[in-house]
This record gives structure tokens, sequence and C-alpha cells, in this order.
């Protein structure tokens, strides 16, 4: 099994191969691991590899997937195939929207900052996970439309980068 994600501006590749003892042998990029994972009760993996184990869940939404790994958060996207979406994407206005429901347990900036491109600016609570919302690029922040406490859909408008 081959999965394809865009990480922080780089595009990342994991292969996953299961070997004949039930463990798997992961190549991501250059590094190549040998990897055993059981189900936790609560829908997470346990995964050990060498003399390391890490607890991770995941979730799903549209184009991301959100990973939990041993209390660190990562928004990964699905790269898109079509080159006419990514450019449109591109020149658009700056919108941030809440990839899935959840509630507001942070926001970390404030109308008028300037944010940076991967930097995180709003965390959200989904599914027992933190999702952390980060600026798809830099600018400055136009509006906040979310603040602590909000329950937020799936698609709303938390905030605005120009």
């Amino acid at each position: 099994m081959i999965f394809t994600y865009d990480y922080n501006g780089d595009r990342v590749t994991v292969q996953l191969e299961r070997q004949p003892d039930g463990s798997y042998r992961a190549a991501i990029g250059d590094r190549t691991f040998t990897v055993e994972a059981q189900p936790l009760n609560e829908g997470g993996w346990l995964l050990a590899f060498g003399h390391q184990r890490l607890v991770v869940y995941s979730a799903a939404a549209g184009g991301s997937r959100f990973v939990s790994l041993d209390g660190r958060d990562y928004t990964l996207a699905v790269p898109e195939t079509s080159g006419a979406r990514r450019s449109r994407r591109a020149g658009g206005s700056g919108d941030l929207t809440a990839q899935m429901p959840g509630q507001v347990m942070a926001v970390l900036v404030a109308e008028g900052d300037g944010v940076e491109r991967g930097q995180t600016l709003v965390i959200l609570e989904a599914m027992k996970m933190e999702i952390r919302v980060a600026a798809p690029a830099a600018g400055q922040v136009k509006r906040l439309l979310a603040q602590v406490g909000d329950v937020v859909e799936r698609g709303q408008l938390l905030l605005e980068i120009e």
C-alpha cells in the first residue's frame, strides 16, 4: 500500500508492506522501519518498532488526515490531482475553515496579526483529538470568526487571512 500526503509544504510518501509474521515494513522517504501494530480498545493503535512504542489515533475528513502520534498532532493533506483546482485555491481569499466538526479549544492569533505559512492559528478538539489548523500562506489576519468554546461544523469559516 502506498499513501502520499502533503505536510508543511513537503510531499511525503509512505509505503506499507505486510510481512509474513504480521508486522509491516514501512518506508517513509529514504527511511525504512519494521513496525508491529496492535489495535487499542478506544480506536487507536499501539505501534512498536525497535524498543520504541507509540500510540496513534487518526481521523479523516475530506482531503485531510488528522493524526495524533503519542500526543503530537499532525494534519496531512491528500494531494490534489487536478491542477485547475490547485491553482484556483492558491489564488483564493485566504479563508480558513474547519476541516471537521469540533470545538474551538484555542485561538492563537488576533485580528491584525501577521502569520507565516504553516503557523498554527486555531486548535480544535474533535473525536478526542486535538486538530491544529494552520495558515495556508503568509499574510495578516483580517477577521476572526471563531472563539474559544465555539462548536463549529465542517466547512465553517474560522478566520480570514489577507
